[in-house]
């Protein structure tokens, strides 16, 4: 795993929106919350229902504004209402995000004179509690260089629990699910079949790329820490769904074979410390963990990747950890046993090596500096 780098400057935290974690907000007059990219700062608010954010070292802009159901019945109908309020040209595409309709929008508009271009969504909020519209741009001479971080903005919205451990509304309309293939695994010398959405590796390679291009506008930064941390943040939210069906079977195969469930930590730590040691050769170097399950090659992060996801899919709270020092990652999970444990909020986890056949709790001795890990936390809610 090579070093990345980020660069970043503080998000406001707002006195009506609450902090998760790191720079992640929530709202609690209409349950929704935003993971946007580092940088951003208020500059406008109307009550608890409009804010609008620009980015302190990107010409990014950012609006979010949630309207009660008697305003806009559905998200089109709010998106259609936003978009000639602001004289815009656009075009609306309609799907189905979190079993409720939703729409993603690209569209281009002029403001004090010049051409804006950006991307936009419009959501149900919980429980019928409205409809919330978010959208960010850029200036349109700089939309090809900025449109994976404007979309990475829009991709940022969460409206319940799930909805973090899920794809965002742009990657669920550029990658629909598809028909579910079967494929065998091997853990513990038990062949396990699992399903996996055929389009799941492209639509990973997508979000990966994507937000490592995100990374690459934040170098050099005091603070590049936080925005890394936000890297695998996003990639473990695209990925986690995916493997959901994954993980219920491996879990109900190696719960019968190992008389039990508590050795099945160990069992998928053994099983990625058993896989070919390769680099991606694509600029992000991560390997995506359903490729894994293809027999593509990986490294440390990946791996540590796919133990988190399958671990936390099967209800054990999970992390992982990585060192610019040491450039490794490692995985993380809330089990009782000792070992090197690293605390990250309330949670203290046990450390997992994923490339040298050690058991839970065992790290090179070259590489115990705990403050020289940076926690990766995926149990926010």
């Amino acid at each position: 795993m090579h070093t990345k780098k980020c660069l970043f400057i503080v998000f406001l935290i707002l006195l009506i929106l609450s902090p998760v974690v790191a720079d992640m907000m929530y709202s609690p007059a209409w349950g929704y919350g935003l993971d946007l990219p580092e940088g951003f700062v208020l500059i406008e608010k109307n009550g608890n229902d409009a804010y609008m954010f620009e980015h302190s070292e990107l010409p990014v802009s950012v609006i979010a504004r949630a309207y009660p159901t008697s305003r806009y019945a559905t998200p089109a109908k709010a998106m259609d209402g936003v978009m000639k309020s602001l004289s815009a040209e656009y075009e609306n595409s309609e799907l189905t995000w979190r079993n409720t309709p939703c729409v993603v929008t690209s569209f281009s508009m002029i403001l004090n004179g010049a051409v804006e271009s950006g991307w936009g969504t419009a959501v149900s909020l919980p429980e019928n509690n409205g409809v919330l519209v978010l959208l960010s741009y850029t200036p349109d001479e700089y939309y090809d260089q900025l449109v994976q971080f404007v979309i990475s903005c829009v991709d940022s919205v969460c409206t319940d629990r799930g909805s973090y451990y899920c794809a965002g509304p742009v990657t669920t309309f550029a990658f629909p699910e598809e028909a579910y293939e079967n494929h065998t695994v091997t853990i513990a010398d038990v062949d396990i079949t699992i399903q996996l959405d055929s389009a799941a590796v492209e639509a990973d390679e997508f979000v990966i790329e994507r937000e490592y291009a995100v990374l690459l506008m934040y170098q050099e930064s005091e603070l590049w820490q936080e925005a890394w941390q936000r890297y695998y943040r996003q990639i473990f939210r695209n990925e986690c769904a995916r493997l959901e069906k994954a993980a219920f079977s491996i879990q109900n195969k190696l719960t019968r074979k190992l008389k039990g469930a508590e050795k099945i930590p160990q069992a998928l730590l053994s099983w990625v410390q058993g896989m070919p040691y390769e680099r991606e050769l694509s600029s992000s170097d991560f390997t995506p963990v359903t490729s894994i399950f293809f027999g593509e090659g990986s490294d440390c992060d990946s791996r540590s990747m796919l133990v988190a996801i399958l671990l936390y899919q099967m209800g054990y709270k999970t992390s992982i950890f990585i060192s610019a020092e040491y450039a490794h990652a490692l995985t993380g999970a809330v089990l009782d046993k000792p070992g090197a444990k690293i605390t990250l909020g309330e949670n203290t986890f046990l450390l997992g090596e994923t490339t040298a056949p050690v058991d839970f709790g065992l790290v090179p001795k070259d590489m115990n500096n705990t403050e020289k890990w940076i926690g990766v936390d995926f149990n926010f809610f």
